[in-house]
């Protein structure tokens, strides 16, 4: 028996085991999911402007919605968020969240970026303020824009009946209340609400809202967004596609004619996000008249707040616009934070139980199979090892051990144990058929091999139909029960075949220790004859 390949097999499994070993060793633990560390559990509901039939395409719809927020999450870096779809109301469960309601905003906001031009301002108190957009006090401004040259920038050609989106918004309404604005339309919009930079609450007072023209560009023309930093601003940049740059370039060089002929706009564009204006700012002396910003970039400037605050606004914006708009408004149903008591004490029992469990079946085992059981174990330890260190490794690209996982990995420790008592029972069937210990070893790994290959063949199917046709804790099971799978027929191959192979060479291997039955004892011929 050439012991060579045996011992570099061995060798190497015992290798992992110590790296994983000090792996652990360091500090490092697995990610830990919803059930077994806490986090935040909503339910958001999509819903349809007032009026507005469902379309055919729904569902694709609140599709598309699960993998804006997906990636949305995904960019938070949190570990193993579970998003799915129940009918049409959309399930975000995600662990280890330390700011829920940072979380919220991001989640929930729908992130409709438009520029769109400012006809003129309408300030608390004036009669505008609360008439309906069809009344005579508008006929003005009206008037405006019909001369303005800017609002006829797109598909709309001079000419086109000029009229107001018939809602004046209420700026006290709630956000998901407010009145959407079609892109094509000239409308009223309300400020986005001030912030106590010293307390953060929102300031009780009425903003100012904007007369606007047709958004020019949106979101859609957007290729990157990212959070700038200098010693005296805050900003949130924004990088345009080919066709944003030329309708901004357009609409900046409108725009600085305007203000040169100082028209109530003063040629200023709003920034709108989700109808609500951030902010309005005016075409700056270096921007030329019929010239324009040509570089294809912007910038939002955050709203009031401290440092920190910007800065954590200019970064979650910048997130929103990268990852994309919502396609549909999400109202907000269930918003929770989940405990990590109730998995906590069920892990902990578990864990109990199944060590109660393993200590009386290593007890059987070693009584049993004595040198083999003991082999056992050992087995077992090495696959504990080897999986909790392969646990850990995956938490880094976003892998969280749930309760569910749990009983996949408590499930295949019970296929492990298996493995080697297959193996270890075809050694004694070998053995009682009169074969060597030497010789029955070989045959019985052949025999051992297929049969346990047959069985994590069938298991491995069942995970990988339950990881792929379900969702949500079963998934961990199914991922667990696999990966587990997988490693026990390693363990058998590179670790469980040498060590059995080297022990048969040894006395701790030898018909008594495998148990096997006593061979009868031959009586002679002659003996027999005299006995008659």
């Amino acid at each position: 028996m050439n012991k060579t390949p045996l011992l570099a097999s061995m060798s190497a499994i015992l290798v992992l085991v110590l790296a994983a070993g000090i792996y652990l060793g360091m500090g490092a633990r697995p990610n830990l999911g919803l059930d077994l560390q806490g986090g935040i559990s909503a339910i958001y509901t999509p819903v349809l402007a007032p009026g507005e039939e469902e379309p055919d395409d729904f569902e694709e719809i609140v599709d598309e919605a699960i993998e804006v927020i997906r990636a949305r999450v995904d960019s938070l870096g949190v570990a193993e968020p579970d998003i799915s779809r129940s009918g049409t109301d959309i399930v975000v469960q995600l662990p280890g969240i330390d700011d829920p309601q940072r979380v919220e905003e991001l989640i929930g906001t729908t992130a409709q970026l438009e520029f769109r031009p400012v006809i003129e301002t309408i300030q608390p108190g004036d009669p505008r303020y609360d008439a309906d957009p069809g009344d005579e006090v508008f006929d003005d401004t009206r008037a405006l824009i019909e001369a303005s040259e800017i609002t006829y920038l797109g598909d709309r050609e001079r000419g086109d009946p000029i009229e107001l989106f018939d809602v004046n918004p209420d700026c006290d309404a709630a956000f998901d209340e407010q009145p959407s604005l079609p892109t094509g339309e000239f409308g009223i919009l309300c400020a986005a609400p001030e912030i106590d930079e010293a307390t953060g609450d929102q300031i009780d007072q009425d903003p100012i809202k904007y007369v606007v023209g047709v958004a020019q560009v949106t979101g859609e023309n957007i290729d990157d967004a990212f959070a700038s930093f200098g010693q005296q601003r805050v900003e949130t940049g924004l990088e345009l596609d080919d066709e944003g740059a030329t309708l901004f370039a357009g609409l900046t060089a409108e725009l600085a004619c305007e203000r040169d002929q100082r028209l109530p706009g003063d040629g200023r564009f709003a920034i709108v996000l989700d109808n609500f204006v951030e902010s309005a700012p005016t075409m700056s002396s270096g921007v030329l008249c019929g010239t324009g910003i040509r570089d294809g970039t912007a910038s939002i400037t955050p709203g009031a707040g401290g440092v920190d605050e910007q800065e954590r606004q200019a970064q979650d914006l910048a997130l929103i616009l990268r990852t994309g708009a919502l396609p549909i408004t999400l109202e907000q149903g269930n918003f929770e934070l989940v405990s990590a008591t109730l998995g906590a004490d069920s892990l902990r029992s578990g864990l109990i139980a199944g060590l109660i469990g393993l200590f009386f079946v290593g007890v059987w085992l070693i009584w049993f199979y004595r040198s083999l059981g003991v082999l056992a174990m050992i087995e077992l330890v090495v696959f504990g090892a080897l999986v909790v260190g392969m646990i850990t490794l995956l938490g880094n690209v976003g892998f969280a051990l749930t309760l569910a996982g749990v009983a996949g990995l408590i499930v295949s420790i019970g296929i492990t144990a298996d493995s080697s008592i297959i193996f270890f029972e075809r050694i004694r069937d070998e053995v009682n058929l009169g074969k060597t210990v030497r010789t029955a070893v070989r045959k019985a790994y052949t025999s051992a091999f297929r049969t346990n290959l047959a069985g994590n063949t069938v298991t491995l199917a069942a995970a990988a139909i339950l990881y792929f046709l379900a969702v949500g804790p079963v998934r961990g099971f199914a991922l667990m029960l696999g990966m587990a799978t997988l490693l026990d027929l390693l363990i058998l191959v590179a670790f469980t075949r040498p060590v059995v192979f080297l022990m048969s060479n040894t006395k701790l291997l030898t018909r008594r220790t495998v148990r096997a039955s006593e061979r009868p004892e031959r009586r002679s011929t002659s003996t027999a004859g005299a006995s008659a």
